[in-house]
């Protein structure tokens, strides 16, 4: 999903172009047939015991130490929190951080999950997290559970903040932050659909209504999403994945001379089930897009170490 758009002022190959091309011409499609999506309801927010996360957590405390805000990682830690008296704790592997917030019974609140350069960018942004908690190196298979958990428990917050924004009586904050969380919702909200929020983000490779689905993101951080949050959500969790090279770029002895980012095939399995699980025309035509149009090729393990595979076909 992610092209390093500096890569695109250098120029690539003719057959990327040709299929950078193809994919915008798509997302026009997208832009004037798909629907809008449905207003979200007002719920009692809870999580089952089954999202404990008994088997990640640490003993270390929390501490209440406010973060040096200066750059470390694609996008910096925002901070936000559903409560005070939470447990935060973070975790990493390869060029993914999490900071998970945590409430009784070690049950899973709130998440925000940080992409990083590479191993430096890594390291400058745990000693910085270090002021909440003693960083924890956990496995792929372990980072990318917790972000399929993740992708659910926070569809679950924004639903409780719109429903409290458009209740009579409560006003009560479910960020530390709320007047920036809700400006946010008003900025694209449930009503606004695909086209909402900035028209011109086509113009940047971005699909009307999203901020994570395309060659690349607009978002300023992990929680802000477009109109289409059940679509955007699936596209970034996919930007986040852990493991991947960018384009133009060259990591695990892996050249990728595409427009676009090739992540773990793990990865691109969950982007290929939560598209069809959103079950829109919009996640549909966007799972057409990068699984058989585009094709863009994942990261296998083998024996031997990570090595290109081609993409998962059927959409």
């Amino acid at each position: 999903m992610r092209s390093a758009r500096d890569a695109l002022n250098r120029g690539a190959p003719m057959d990327g172009l040709l299929k950078s091309l193809l994919s915008v011409i798509v997302i026009c499609c997208i832009a004037v047939s798909s629907p809008q999506t449905a207003s979200a309801k007002p719920f009692t927010f809870s999580l089952p015991a089954s999202w404990s996360l008994a088997g990640l957590v640490g003993t270390v405390g929390a501490r209440s130490d406010s973060i040096d805000r200066k750059e470390a990682g694609v996008k910096p830690y925002s901070g936000r929190r559903v409560s005070n008296d939470t447990l935060r704790m973070i975790y990493f592997h390869d060029q993914t951080v999490a900071v998970v917030e945590l409430g009784e019974e070690k049950l899973l609140l709130n998440c925000e999950l940080i992409e990083t350069y590479d191993e430096e960018d890594t390291s400058r942004l745990l000693r910085q997290l270090s002021r909440i908690n003693r960083p924890l190196g956990i496995t792929f298979r372990q980072m990318t559970k917790l972000m399929g958990q993740c992708q659910q428990v926070t569809s679950r917050l924004y639903d409780q903040i719109e429903g409290a924004e458009a209740g009579d009586n409560s006003r009560e904050s479910i960020w530390m932050e709320e007047n920036d969380a809700q400006a946010r919702l008003r900025a694209g909200g449930a009503h606004a659909g695909l086209l909402g929020g900035s028209p011109l983000s086509l113009l940047q490779g971005i699909i009307p209504g999203t901020k994570w689905c395309g060659t690349g993101d607009i978002a300023t951080d992990y929680h802000d999403l477009g109109a289409d949050r059940a679509l955007d959500r699936c596209c970034r969790t996919h930007d986040l994945c852990p493991t991947k090279v960018r384009a133009f770029s060259r990591r695990y002895n892996l050249t990728n001379n595409s427009l676009y980012s090739k992540s773990h095939c793990k990865c691109d399995d969950m982007l290929f089930e939560c598209l069809k699980a959103t079950n829109t025309s919009a996640s549909h035509l966007m799972g057409h897009i990068y699984f058989n149009l585009v094709q863009v090729p994942c990261l296998e393990d083998r024996p031997t170490g990570l090595r290109f595979r081609e993409a998962r076909p059927g959409f």
